[in-house]
């Protein structure tokens, strides 16, 4: 599959710098060929010839101190080097990581493990805060001094193929992946093989995100629609009759806000899930605002189009007559009047059940999500999130790029098991562990919601179930039958049992499957991808100032600040102050 993304990173003026800042003993080296090594390394490595360590093939049991059952994807998966192999890395250290007394980033139990169970030996060529680690690599990619295997951007991975800086991984990915990992990187289907791929072949390793969390649904107070007589709203004018009905009756007290939306910190509209933000709004009038889109000639930029205006125009009103937080933009922290009682709706992921936790272990709110507001044609259109955030890459020319894959299978192997047995408290797996990332199917909560449904309606039993690979299925199970009291079909919150001991850390995992899962599942919807997410050279000089001439405009639009014409003076400023070379440098390399 081709790639149809590639990145110009601005490095000017830092090569002389980054040749000291991220060299280091064999971080650069070629194999003994001279040549970059884009096939997988056979044997002669491994032990056993494609046996494992105990001589047997098939799954092997990780023997040190992780001692978990692995799931490999036949021998090689978690197969121990014959002899120690070492590959070299640079790390961004969060500040507030906490280690156990004689532990360090250079000699932990993470390190140590890899090494008694699979001869890896992991040394880092430099350390970093966390907050330099993007600056710090770049001057590597730079100076072309890459450590042997890095954790990184989207951005960056396209800076490091654009350069050819990093190796092809298909042949090793297919020949050491364990099944769970394969599992995850297919979960994600074409779109995103297209992300970690060029002509064919894989060059990344990517911790799938959640298909379903990049989709904003409509949150509602569901106890506040029954209390007026109201039906959920579908329309945009639907939504904004019940915000107003809402705040009329004062039906959350003399504060009532119909529509909460992002405090100052947050954002108006987002790439995928974005919390308190407004995008289904604009989504109703097709309009996507920060996406890059195909349209009929040629690439556009979803902020600038003429439906954005249109979607401006409608929230204007409805803050003008008061459906929306009159503390929009300026209100510190919008979660909290949602737990005080005093908004009616608000928009996000399926995950916002977690949100409303507190109240809805009490059983005094009653949220439900639908996929609203809807656009003319009756169709709930989504902006999506990207595919991945997250790419593994092993540099070109190091002569063993399947030790980062047994590097996540171990990790994918023994996390969890860890975890239950307590052997990660005082170290932090998220902070320490080499190339780590969290990896999980990316249709997970789809997956999730269809089988606890039938679980719950008795069409499957328990054993019926497949949770290989899931990793709160199986607790999701166990906790939705003891909880859910009839009849199956109602998710209210009378018809769990909120005092059971399980509640506390289940409720709101299940409120957020079931319900904000639900209008994805059950009313569907239309995604819209972004079909570019690297930096152009003229980004990396003006899209700061673009953003902000962006939002400062929206906000006063929305706010009655500024006409609704100021919009044709943004767009004309945004394409006058670099929006065109912009569009001409996007279009270029979504065609390469």
């Amino acid at each position: 599959m081709k790639l149809k993304k590639l990145v110009s990173l601005m490095l000017a003026g830092t090569m002389a710098m980054a040749v000291t800042a991220c060299g280091g003993d064999g971080g650069s080296t070629p194999n003994a060929g001279g040549e970059s090594s884009d096939t997988p390394v056979e044997s002669g490595q491994e032990a056993g010839g494609g046996e494992t360590a105990g001589g047997e093939t098939g799954s092997e049991e990780v023997s040190g101190d992780g001692g978990a059952q692995a799931d490999a994807g036949g021998s090689r998966a978690l197969q121990p080097f014959a002899e120690t192999v070492t590959i070299r890395m640079g790390h961004g250290l969060n500040p507030n990581t906490t280690f156990a007394e004689g532990e360090t980033l250079e000699n932990n139990r993470y390190l140590q493990w890899l090494k008694e169970d699979l001869n890896i030996d992991v040394q880092y060529d430099w350390v970093c805060s966390s907050n330099d680690f993007g600056q710090k690599l770049n001057l590597c990619i730079g100076s072309n001094t890459l450590p042997d295997a890095m954790n990184v951007g989207q951005t960056q991975f396209l800076a490091m193929l654009k350069y050819d800086q990093i190796q092809p991984l298909t042949g090793v990915f297919e020949q050491y992946a364990s099944d769970r990992l394969k599992q995850y990187v297919r979960s994600g289907g074409d779109t995103l093989m297209d992300a970690i791929s060029y002509n064919g072949e894989i060059y990344a390793i990517p911790a799938p995100n959640l298909t379903a969390s990049g989709v904003n649904t409509m949150w509602i107070r569901q106890d506040w629609l029954d209390e007026l007589n109201l039906e959920a709203p579908k329309t945009v004018d639907e939504v904004f009759d019940v915000a107003k009905k809402f705040v009329e009756a004062k039906i959350g007290g003399d504060n009532t806000i119909g529509i909460i939306g992002p405090a100052s910190g947050d954002q108006l509209t987002g790439r995928g899930g974005n919390r308190w933000g407004l995008d289904p709004f604009f989504g109703a009038y097709n309009s996507y605002p920060e996406y890059w889109l195909q349209g009929d000639n040629g690439i556009e930029y979803g902020s600038v189009q003429p439906q954005t205006k249109d979607a401006l125009a409608k929230l204007a009103e409805m803050y003008a007559a008061g459906a929306i937080d009159p503390e929009v933009f300026v209100r510190s922290d919008a979660l909290e009047p949602v737990t005080a009682g005093r908004a009616g709706i608000f928009f996000g992921p399926w995950w916002c059940g977690y949100t409303v936790d507190r109240v809805t272990l009490d059983g005094s709110q009653e949220w439900a999500a639908y996929a609203a507001p809807l656009a003319a044609d009756g169709k709930f259109y989504s902006p999506m999130a990207d595919p991945t955030s997250s790419y593994v890459c092993v540099r070109k020319g190091y002569e063993h790029p399947e030790v980062a894959v047994k590097i996540i299978n171990y990790l994918i192997a023994n996390e969890q098991d860890w975890t239950d047995k307590g052997m990660t408290a005082d170290t932090s797996t998220a902070g320490v562990y080499p190339l780590f990332n969290v990896y999980d199917n990316a249709d997970e909560i789809e997956y999730s919601y269809e089988w606890l449904k039938k679980f719950n309606l008795g069409e499957v039993k328990k054993e019926d179930v497949d949770v290989t690979g899931r990793k709160l299925l199986r607790n999701d199970l166990d906790a939705i039958e003891v909880m859910k009291l009839d009849p199956k079909d109602d998710f209210s919150l009378e018809y769990w049992d909120l005092d059971n001991e399980m509640a506390d850390s289940n409720i709101p995992r299940l409120v957020s499957i079931m319900v904000g899962m639900r209008p994805l599942m059950e009313e569907g919807y239309e995604p819209v991808y972004n079909v570019y997410s690297g930096q152009t050279d003229t980004m990396a000089a003006k899209w700061a100032n673009l953003q902000k001439l962006e939002e400062e405009t929206f906000a006063k639009i929305i706010l009655g600040q500024a006409p609704l014409d100021e919009f044709d003076n943004f767009v004309e400023k945004w394409y006058a102050e670099g929006g065109q070379e912009i569009i001409d440098e996007v279009t270029a390399a979504v065609s390469e």
